[in-house]
């Protein structure tokens, strides 16, 4: 697909991420580790007993973690519907959530609160443009506590004027590799 819009009609202009969801293996534990260790207010626990929309039967509850911006995580807790691959602690190539905090003091605090309280915490990452912490809450969802380097917008902005030509380069280094994987998974 190009990235080129696919209708003459520009798409609007998204405002910002509302929530994003992920499941949790048990909604006490995953309040203890957002509210207690991240700070979060729990502002919803909705609970549920079919899928909205449907008469299908489910019981669930969905949890609604506020940030300062007013935006949420959630969570969504399915007792009946237990799979233990997806608690598995994965790789954040995989899949990881990044939290942007005001200051290189609050950036030290969140890591300090996380061994506190008896994380792993990944050591201080320097990735040129923002510093991070890392640690896994326990759901097996890798997060991240990043403040931006002062040098953050220029280093964007350098970047913004090579997306075209990175993205082909990439796409050629890795098209046989892909194309490779492709046939060998088809259906």
């Amino acid at each position: 697909m190009s990235p080129q819009a696919t209708s003459k009609q520009q798409a609007p202009k998204i405002l910002h991420t509302h929530h994003s969801a992920y499941r949790c293996f048990d909604a006490e534990e995953t309040r203890r580790f957002w509210e207690g260790i991240m700070g979060m207010e729990l502002a919803a626990a909705l609970s549920f007993d079919h899928i909205s929309g449907t008469d299908e039967k489910l019981d669930y509850m969905h949890l609604f973690f506020k940030m300062g911006d007013g935006n949420f995580v959630a969570f969504f807790d399915l007792p009946d519907h237990m799979r233990p691959e997806l608690f598995k602690i994965r790789s954040g190539f995989v899949r990881h959530i990044a939290f942007e905090v005001a200051t290189e003091a609050e950036l030290e605090t969140f890591a300090k609160r996380w061994r506190d309280a008896g994380l792993q915490v990944t050591s201080d990452l320097d990735h040129s443009f923002v510093r991070s912490v890392y640690t896994f809450d326990p759901n097996g969802i890798q997060v991240e506590i990043l403040w931006k380097e002062p040098k953050y917008g220029e280093i964007l902005a350098g970047a913004k004027g090579d997306v075209d030509r990175s993205m082909k380069a990439w796409n050629e280094k890795t098209k046989a590799r892909k194309d490779a994987y492709r046939k060998a998974h088809a259906a």
